[in-house]
């Protein structure tokens, strides 16, 4: 099994290591942290934390995003993406048409999610037990939290936080940097840089 570290050490982190356990095919060294110190417990297991300046010692060893503000993660993947390995991560019991799903890579997908068909997925993603619908378009260091749903058709840009059950419609879009508040239902594209929240959703 091939080495891999997490990227970050907080809850989004724990729950990435959860999601490694499951698929089974890597050996969890430890979490990067931005410096080194004591390790963490996952569990009943103490796991490593070693400092972002000893990641830059190691070859050979792949990564995995563990961070759940885009921004952070767009920032740790630019610094890292060139020299590492960022296999997307894929629980055994999501439900995806693959033969039509294209992927970058990084992406973080746990259990329950839903990939239907004709879907375009962009880089260092995290999907939270996610819906994702026909001929959407994702782009990169998104993250969606659990339970959101994206309707067919759907364009989102890059590096956008969606909110704990939050929605959006068919063939509507998502720019950049924006927030989508937890349950809102966006009927109404969003542009870069805002935060929208609500039924309908509107700008804050």
């Amino acid at each position: 099994m091939k080495d891999i570290y997490i990227l970050g050490a907080g809850g989004c982190a724990r729950e990435v290591y959860f999601l490694i356990t499951q698929i089974g095919q890597y050996n969890i060294r430890g979490f990067v942290d931005i410096t080194a110190r004591p390790g963490i417990m996952v569990g009943d297991q103490l796991v490593e934390i070693i400092g972002e300046d000893d990641l830059h010692q190691l070859n050979g060893v792949s990564l995995a995003v563990g961070i759940g503000n885009p921004q952070i993660n767009k920032k740790l993947t630019d610094i890292f993406g060139e020299k590492f390995d960022f296999p997307n991560l894929i629980h055994p019991n999501v439900v995806a048409d693959f033969r039509f799903i294209s992927w970058g890579r990084g992406n973080i997908v746990t259990a329950n999610s839903v990939f239907t068909t004709d879907v375009k997925i962009g880089s260092f993603n995290i999907f939270n037990q996610t819906t994702v619908g026909h001929d959407a378009e994702i782009g990169n260091c998104n993250v969606f939290n659990p339970s959101v749903t994206v309707s067919g058709f759907v364009k989102i840009g890059d590096t956008n936080l969606m909110g704990v059950k939050s929605t959006i419609l068919e063939s509507r879009t998502v720019g950049s940097n924006a927030i989508v508040g937890a349950a809102a239902l966006v009927v109404k594209n969003v542009p870069d840089s805002v935060t929208v929240i609500g039924v309908p959703a509107v700008i804050k």
